[in-house]
């Protein structure tokens, strides 16, 4: 009998064959009633039984020396449930037992509560999500994931974006500032959830989205209370890179995509994840990137203080060429208080800017 226990990260394979119940189980690293496909192989001989999962690493269940050793199965095949057992919602394909394949969409055809084929809704409706919003299957329907595109809305076609006039600039503050956001021409927004659980500050994940025509410029700046930021801005060439600074080294860390010319004036996508020294970077539909923070850098952001978008009014001078930029940031709340989705279109100006102790150039 193979069966996916209630934690959904085990499968699990159990027979008799006389010398009481013997159960080998897989467990997964991540669920996985996740709506993927996953592949099980179960055997059993009279040397030894066996189950896989995927690529996970296969486990082995030697027989005993002694005993019983031939399985004797009169019953019928029950596939999905049987035994008053909570049955499998899902779809299951290419079944197959002692090298015969079991036709289970002819049976599906003549079988209440089954439907053959293993389309599902995502199959015919998944179109519907729009704007790179990804389709997830649900048991009478489906729903659409924007949480990675720069929309948001039942199927992710409503622009949540901003128009910024020249010179403003938004900053959102993840903790308290000493200073107040009301210099001019800007606006200052606190998190309303300064008060939860301390965050995780030595992982980071940001996402966004923009657009522009003119190099150089600032995409985003996150300041700390300390001397450690991150910033994300388009080189003269139109190239992007983002400048770590944790501590620990005398200069910022920086990651250069050179190769890609983002001042196109087309839509791209950032994703950036950090967890400790490991920094993996994916733009727009290409593969990811890992790269590593030096030995001598810290692991930990220490004392976020605010997020920048427009120009940076924190220790430094801001002044980059106009650019047009629709932007999504989600910083994870394993990083920050509160997730913050803050989608933007704007222009700015810019000059070069200056931080203290460091001189920050584009």
């Amino acid at each position: 009998m193979l069966s996916a226990p209630p934690a959904a990260t085990e499968v699990s394979f159990s027979f008799d064959v006389g010398n009481g119940p013997v159960e080998i189980v897989v467990r997964s690293p991540s669920p996985l009633n996740d709506d993927q496909w996953h592949r099980v192989t179960a055997e059993r001989n009279v040397k030894q039984a066996s189950l896989q999962v995927d690529r996970l690493p296969q486990q082995i269940r030697k027989a005993p020396t002694e005993g019983h050793t031939r399985l004797e199965l009169y019953s019928q095949l029950f596939v999905g449930g049987a035994g008053g057992q909570q049955g499998f919602l899902g779809c299951i394909r290419s079944l197959r037992m002692n090298g015969v394949t079991l036709d289970l969409e002819e049976r599906a055809k003549v079988t209440s509560g089954f439907k053959s084929g293993c389309s599902g809704h995502c199959t015919s409706y998944g179109a519907n999500c729009e704007n790179g919003g990804r389709c997830l299957e649900k048991y009478h329907g489906y729903s659409c994931d924007c949480s990675h595109t720069a929309y948001d809305g039942t199927f992710c076609n409503k622009d949540v974006g901003a128009f910024f006039e020249e010179g403003m600039w938004l900053r959102y503050n993840f903790q308290a500032p000493g200073v107040s956001g009301k210099e001019s021409g800007g606006r200052s927004d606190s998190s309303p959830d300064q008060q939860s659980a301390p965050p995780d500050l030595a992982h980071e994940g940001i996402h966004f989205s923009f657009s522009t025509s003119k190099a150089p410029c600032i995409l985003l700046y996150v300041s700390s209370f300390t001397t450690d930021f991150l910033a994300v801005l388009i080189k003269p060439a139109g190239s992007l890179q983002i400048r770590y600074n944790l501590g620990g080294t005398r200069e910022p860390y920086n990651i250069d995509v050179d190769h890609r010319n983002m001042a196109n004036g087309q839509p791209h996508s950032v994703n950036i994840t950090r967890h400790e020294r490991t920094v993996i970077l994916k733009l727009d539909h290409y593969p990811s990137v890992s790269y590593h923070l030096p030995s001598s850098s810290d692991t930990l952001f220490n004392s976020p203080k605010s997020l920048f978008l427009g120009k940076v009014i924190d220790y430094m001078l801001l002044n980059s060429p106009y650019l047009f930029l629709k932007i999504v940031v989600i910083i994870s709340p394993a990083a920050y208080p509160k997730e913050s989705s803050i989608a933007f279109s704007f222009e700015v100006s810019a000059k070069p800017f200056h931080q203290e102790m460091n001189t920050f150039k584009v």
